[in-house]
């Protein structure tokens, strides 16, 4: 846990913060997600999600992302 978790662009989204049956729940500045594991990829920087930080950022608000 702790792990950073980047977009597919490299932008930090934010930490693992605990792990759960399936699923692993990412800390981002505004608040906290769960994802599921399929949703997950890993490259040579660690762990990232095919989310842009702005539709991540949307979802943390509870606002529909923009397209």
């Amino acid at each position: 846990m702790g792990s950073v978790v980047r977009d597919s662009k490299g932008v930090v989204l934010g930490t693992v913060e605990r792990v759960g049956m399936g699923f692993a729940v990412v800390a981002g500045e505004s608040g906290k997600i769960e994802v599921e594991f399929a949703s997950f990829a890993k490259n040579n920087k660690g762990l990232l999600i095919n989310m842009p930080k702005a539709k991540f950022d949307a979802i943390l608000a509870g606002g529909k992302p923009a397209n």
